[in-house]
């Protein structure tokens, strides 16, 4: 089973404070652009959500119906001038084509690792920029690769228990059974057990996860190729220099005016 499709566990697993920083970082970008932003790998919106209290209207963009379902559950328990300024549309971030531009592109929760390939990363660099207003920002993170987990690792690693509404625990671990160390790509297999209050198992499955890995120097060239200029690369949400933090986190800006939307070059 895809991690994805079951967005219930995984909004008990990120909750709305889950990355320190993490929220507050994105809507300060939001109100600098001043205009609608785009959110790619929307999820349930844990991060659109809190721009769209504070006043920003989000389009927000998921290949995952299942995620973007629950979405709109969030979304009808929301006041109407909330639930309003969000736009939901399910697309593949490599591919899509809005029609529209955005002062602010931003893919959060080290997202941009799932695409597989440099080719679908770079199509989704080019969609990016043809969706920039001229002087937009594209902004996100992901974590800085630690060289002792990314081999094949087959011991069972916990991650922890969290509490559910019903006053059992969610308990979460995971392993690595395939990893390439060439083509930056490993399959994370993680086993969730959900226990009600006394103690019974009531729920266990298996979910998968496959994520690329991109070093610090290759992003920069990433970004470069495609037009890009990076305005900073920290360490984490509270500014932590790169060397202090374990995520890349960045924001950069198009290098010249945006080919617009119907572009595809």
């Amino acid at each position: 089973m895809q991690y994805t499709q079951r967005p219930d566990l995984y909004d008990l697993l990120h909750p709305e404070d889950f990355m320190a920083g993490e929220r507050e970082f994105y809507l300060a970008l939001a109100r600098e652009a001043g205009g609608p932003v785009l959110e790619l790998a929307y999820g349930t919106g844990r991060v659109g959500l809190h721009l769209a209290r504070n006043g920003i209207e989000v389009v927000g963009l998921d290949l995952s119906a299942a995620m973007l379902g629950r979405a709109r559950q969030v979304l009808a328990e929301e006041p109407p001038e909330v639930s309003r300024r969000v736009t939901l549309v399910e697309a593949s971030m490599a591919h899509f084509d809005l029609g529209r531009r955005f002062g602010l592109v931003y893919v959060p929760f080290r997202a941009f690792l799932h695409l597989r390939t440099q080719e679908e990363q770079r199509a989704c660099l080019r969609r990016v920029a043809a969706h920039l207003a001229d002087g937009g920002r594209f902004a996100g993170n992901f974590f800085q690769p630690d060289p002792l987990l990314l081999p094949r690792y087959t011991a069972v690693r916990v991650d922890g228990a969290t509490e559910t509404p019903d006053g059992g625990r969610l308990v979460q671990s995971h392993w690595c059974p395939r990893s390439d160390l060439v083509e930056q790509f490993k399959h994370i297999r993680m086993r969730l057990e959900r226990f009600d209050a006394t103690g019974r198992l009531v729920e266990s499955g298996l979910h998968d996860l496959e994520l690329t890995w991109i070093y610090g120097r290759e992003w920069r060239l990433l970004l470069e190729v495609e037009g890009f200029e990076l305005e900073r690369l920290e360490g984490g949400f509270l500014g932590q220099s790169v060397d202090e933090g374990n995520e890349y986190v960045w924001v950069a800006r198009r290098r010249g005016p945006s080919p617009g939307p119907g572009s595809h070059a």
